[in-house]
């Protein structure tokens, strides 16, 4: 793990600093995201703590600021499966440790909840999150779908099975 890096669940008292890198993350790769920063702006305070403590997201903090977010779910589609959703690191903290102790801390909660596999989508169009995620033992299915919120924007499916791989 990055030096003076904790990872950590969140909870309804960290909503500012999960309010703050959410924005920073819709601003800096707006087409990885099921949110615009345009609606995101609009959430009050208490839909803040409400996603905070109820969406499994996990924060990455060097001293008191965030630098990082993922959040775990569910897949209604792959039961049998967790979800990767909603990861960023801040610019200056890419190319440390810190995106891939997110995913860890991830992929731990997903085996508590007694599956093997972790999945996530990723938009075709970001390369560098494509890399990342294969870095880690992604590996697309072959499956794609379009974004909800725009659907010329193209989600590719990539699954890795937590009991072989040996990289996150």
């Amino acid at each position: 793990m990055t030096a003076g890096i904790e990872i950590r669940r969140a909870w309804d008292d960290d909503f500012a600093e999960l309010r703050r890198i959410r924005l920073e993350a819709l601003l800096d790769e707006p087409d990885a995201y099921g949110m615009t920063y345009a609606e995101a702006i609009t959430l009050r305070d208490e839909q803040w703590r409400q996603i905070a403590s109820g969406w499994n997201y996990f924060l990455a903090f060097s001293g008191e600021r965030a630098v990082g977010m993922a959040s775990g779910g569910r897949y209604v589609p792959m039961p049998d499966a967790r979800w990767l959703y909603g990861m960023f690191v801040t610019p200056a903290w890419r190319g440390t440790d810190v995106a891939h102790g997110l995913v860890r801390s991830v992929a731990e909660w997903a085996r508590l909840e007694g599956v093997d596999k972790l999945g996530l989508h990723v938009t075709a169009s970001i390369p560098r999150a494509r890399a990342f995620y294969a870095k880690l033992g992604f590996e697309p299915t072959g499956d794609s779908e379009p974004m909800r919120r725009d659907p010329s924007l193209e989600l590719l499916m990539l699954v890795t099975s937590l009991s072989i791989n040996d990289r996150i």
